[in-house]
């Protein structure tokens, strides 16, 4: 079954409301990079996060990256996404053993750490990427998305996301939901839905339950307060051939080609989003070489003419 996400309107016009179950993109994003557990949590949380803001902030061709460095020993952690469900990411130190907290829980803020920025960088057709920054509030992944989305559109937003492992360290279930204030809201309709959210049955335990992201939402609004705008699906970006990684060796210059025939026979490229590996052995490095050399020498031949 492919992972899904919603885009819903409550029937009183005063938000918009997103909701994803991701359960498989996270546990493919989790084998792909074989994280341990704790870290399968926080890319997993990152991947859903991140895949609810394109949704929310991007149009068109447009996509995002965001950069998560909190200094805590997870190392960074870094997502992608664009506006047609693709998302991708990865974490520094995908090994990290757990670190729990005093009840002896994955303690995902100890390992993301509190105390460093989260930068959003947007990319669109035929402009200047956009950059955008602010500090992290808690090292939790959703708080540190609600504080961004806040500061920069000043719109009221919140973002919660779940991933639950189990007793294999593989992961059970992952989703989570985004709630934009529309323009017109009250405060009384504010004040409810922080109500609501503090009496939302917690998301591991409602995806538990096999809601998916329909019932995520009907948790928090009730099942008859809300009019579907989309359903489409969503998954982890594809992995570039390996003639793209091809492509990226021909750029470089023709005695680091030549060094790695010379003296390893190959050599490996691993793609940092997709954890997978591309090996080049002699003939195929060979025939890039050619081509490197070939262009060095026309350039040569061009600059001597100029």
């Amino acid at each position: 079954m492919s992972d899904q996400l919603i885009k819903t309107i409550t029937k009183d016009k005063a938000f918009r409301a997103f909701a994803i179950d991701g359960t498989h993109l996270v546990q493919e994003a989790a084998e792909a990079h074989d994280t341990s557990r704790i870290a399968s949590v926080i890319l997993g949380r990152a991947l859903l996060a991140t895949e609810l803001f394109a949704q929310a902030s991007l149009k068109g061709e447009e996509r995002v990256n965001i950069k998560l460095a909190g200094r805590g020993p997870i190392g960074n952690v870094v997502t992608e996404a664009d506006t047609k469900g693709s998302v991708r990411g990865y974490v520094t130190n995908p090994q990290l053993e757990p670190i729990v907290n005093d009840q002896n829980q994955l303690n995902i803020a100890g390992a993301v750490g509190r105390n460093g920025t989260m930068q959003v960088t947007k990319f669109a057709p035929y402009s200047q990427p956009y950059i955008g920054q602010s500090q992290l509030v808690s090292g939790e992944i959703g708080d540190d998305f609600t504080y961004y989305m806040a500061q920069s559109d000043q719109i009221p937003t919140v973002i919660g996301v779940g991933v639950e492992m189990d007793k294999d360290d593989k992961v059970k279930n992952a989703g989570g939901f985004l709630i934009q204030a529309l323009p017109g809201v009250t405060d009384a309709q504010l004040d409810k839905l922080e109500a609501d959210l503090k009496k939302r049955t917690p998301l591991p335990e409602l995806l538990d339950q096999s809601v998916g992201a329909v019932g995520i939402l009907a948790d928090i609004f009730g099942d008859d307060n809300l009019d579907m705008l989309m359903t489409m699906q969503v998954g982890l970006a594809a992995e570039p051939p390996k003639e793209s990684y091809a492509k990226m060796l021909a750029t470089l210059p023709s005695h680091e080609v030549k060094a790695m025939i010379d003296e390893d026979g190959g050599a490996e490229v691993v793609g940092k989003f997709s954890g997978k590996r591309h090996y080049f052995d002699r003939v195929e490095l060979s025939s890039i070489l050619k081509d490197i050399q070939d262009r060095e020498a026309r350039e040569k031949a061009e600059k001597k003419h100029d």
